[in-house]
């Protein structure tokens, strides 16, 4: 596997697992928010991070071809 696809695949991973974290630390708020709020914040923050590292890998393999 070329260094390239390692590079895309832990931007990838980062992204999701950083999104997925705000929003559970962000859901949490003062602690008395339901286990289902959280885990929805949690799913859709992941989501989103996954979201974001896939726009940003696409970008730098644009950006080098």
């Amino acid at each position: 596997m070329p260094e390239r696809e390692v590079v895309m695949y832990l931007r990838l991973a980062f992204w999701t697992v950083a999104g997925a974290y705000t929003a559970f630390i962000f859901a949490r708020g003062n602690g008395d928010s339901k286990y289902s709020v959280i885990f929805t914040a949690a799913f859709l923050g992941a989501l989103l991070g996954f979201s974001l590292g896939g726009m940003f890998a696409n970008r730098a393999t644009r950006k080098r071809t």
